[in-house]
């Protein structure tokens, strides 16, 4: 009975940390897009951000 109980323990947290780095990134990049049309990310950080995601 034990067994039962931990088995589907595990398989829900595993089920909401599947789901949890998908949403915090969307969030991100949501936040980070409304950032940028308000012209509230300076343009070096900008820059660095290319030339980090150019390697």
């Amino acid at each position: 009975m034990n067994d039962v109980a931990e088995t589907t323990r595990s398989n829900t947290l595993s089920n909401a940390s599947s789901y949890a780095l998908p949403m915090l990134l969307a969030i991100n990049t949501f936040a980070l897009l409304a950032l940028d049309r308000a012209g509230q990310i300076p343009s070096w950080i900008k820059s660095a951000v290319a030339l980090f995601l150019a390697f």
